[in-house]
């Protein structure tokens, strides 16, 4: 921990100095209350040791100061013999902890003290991650597939994982960026700390800005006490930044200065604050075609993409569908219910499609199923049951997938099929797989109408 130590005398800060030193705190020392207020604005503070009495700003003025601006920072209040119903009050104040100084003045007892609160503080830590949807510790692996491209993929995980440069993975909606995220996050030597994500499109640029670094009391209209941001919370950890691609230009700029320095301000802020995260980026555009198109910057590409993890869409790897769609019928299962197996006919029929929603267009059929099937009978799901949740794709197999189709319907099979890969190439986007196809708008919606196909 970072340690501010404020105490007009100077005998009393050598010996905290010195303890908390050969403890692997990193401690600053001040001899007044004012000079402590300027490091505090300057830099940034785990702890702050006070004495009571000094003269200017005393102790209470420090403590008054923190927790009107710095609530994070935990204090502890140096008194004398006589001091103890002052140090009461402190306490009630917000102070995390007093201790009297004995004769001789040791240090030891600050010693103990600081021990019980880096406990405290990786506790604090560790419920605030956990409330903001951090990695699990109990949770299930990520699933093997047996695909020679899945296969490769993890096997780079897996060396990358010990390491803590930057990391972009690259990958079509619903492939498992994610989930390759957080892999990469729980085989990693930060597995215990926090994994936190956050989805850069979804967030405009001032609220982003705010809940990646914090801010401070009075930074914006409605910053009515300081908070910690995602970075702070994410301490030790993995930051996964989604749709890094949408973020807004000024954003770039301020993460470019993050991930170049391993430092950042919060909102309204001064001090400076230590990054001490492993970024993990993830985007499903082409992030070198956003630069030439000046929507990008270059110099942040070339910071996150140290090293790029490119997920293979699922039509890609076709033989992970059976292995998927059995693990999701498990994972979803409901109690009371017939825990069941797909047929090799239903197996089959998931096999022949394109899935352009890749994985998790996949997991949605599958919950479908459970909640639309009676799911009573121990029987393999049959091709029968698998009929009302699934696309109509589904039910007219992709021209390639070895299963025969009539002559009538062979054309329209074949213009469906090259359909759905150009649509699953754009990510669903309809104004450029017509561009791509050389077709108008209004010509493309005709056609999915006439194919049924949704969204």
């Amino acid at each position: 921990m970072h340690v501010l130590i404020i105490d007009d005398e100077e005998f009393v800060r050598i010996v905290l100095e010195e303890t908390l030193a050969a403890e692997g705190c990193q401690v600053t020392t001040v001899p007044r209350g004012q000079a402590g207020l300027d490091a505090l604005q300057a830099s940034s503070f785990d702890c702050v040791i006070t004495d009571l009495r000094m003269p200017g700003i005393d102790g209470r003025g420090v403590l008054r100061w923190l927790r009107e601006h710095q609530p994070d920072v935990d204090v502890i209040v140096l008194t004398g013999h006589g001091e103890v119903s002052a140090a009461v009050e402190a306490m009630k104040a917000g102070a995390w902890d007093f201790l009297v100084k004995d004769i001789p003045f040791d240090g030891s007892q600050v010693k103990a003290a600081m021990a019980k609160l880096t406990t405290v503080r990786r506790l604090r830590q560790e419920n605030l991650a956990l409330r903001l949807g951090a990695f699990p510790r109990d949770a299930e692996p990520v699933i093997q597939g047996l695909s020679p491209a899945w296969q490769g993929l993890m096997e780079a995980v897996r060396k990358l994982a010990p390491a803590s440069a930057p990391v972009l993975i690259q990958g079509e909606t619903g492939s498992g960026k994610e989930l390759i995220a957080r892999t990469l996050h729980g085989l990693s030597p930060r597995s215990s700390a926090p994994f936190l994500a956050i989805n850069c499109g979804a967030i405009s640029g001032h609220l982003l800005e705010s809940e990646l670094f914090g801010h401070e009391k009075g930074a914006f209209t409605d910053a009515t006490r300081a908070k910690a941001g995602l970075i702070a919370a994410a301490e030790g950890g993995t930051l996964f930044l989604d749709e890094i691609s949408e973020m807004s230009g000024p954003m770039q700029v301020s993460l470019l200065r993050v991930l170049d320095r391993g430092e950042y301000r919060q909102v309204g802020g001064t001090r400076t604050l230590q990054a001490r995260v492993r970024f993990v980026a993830a985007s499903n555009r082409d992030l070198q075609d956003l630069v030439l198109a000046g929507k990008f910057r270059d110099d942040l590409l070339y910071r996150i993409n140290t090293i790029t993890l490119k997920v293979p869409p699922l039509r890609e790897r076709p033989e992970d569908i059976p292995r998927l769609a059995e693990h999701f019928l498990r994972a979803l299962h409901m109690p009371g219910t017939a825990q069941r197996t797909f047929s090799q006919d239903a197996v089959a029929r998931l096999s022949s499609y394109a899935w352009p929603g890749n994985v998790r267009e996949l997991r949605n059929v599958v919950e479908r199923l459970l909640l639309l099937s009676p799911m009573r009978s121990a029987d393999p799901v049959s091709v029968d049951e698998l009929a009302p949740v699934l696309p109509q794709a589904v039910a007219q197999p992709s021209a390639d997938s070895g299963t025969p189709v009539t002559d009538a319907d062979s054309l329209d099979a074949a213009e469906r099929t090259h359909i759905l890969r150009v649509l699953a190439k754009h990510e669903g986007n309809k104004t450029q797989t017509a561009r791509a196809l050389n077709i108008d708008y209004k010509t493309l919606l005709a056609k999915l109408r006439k194919y049924e196909v949704s969204g």
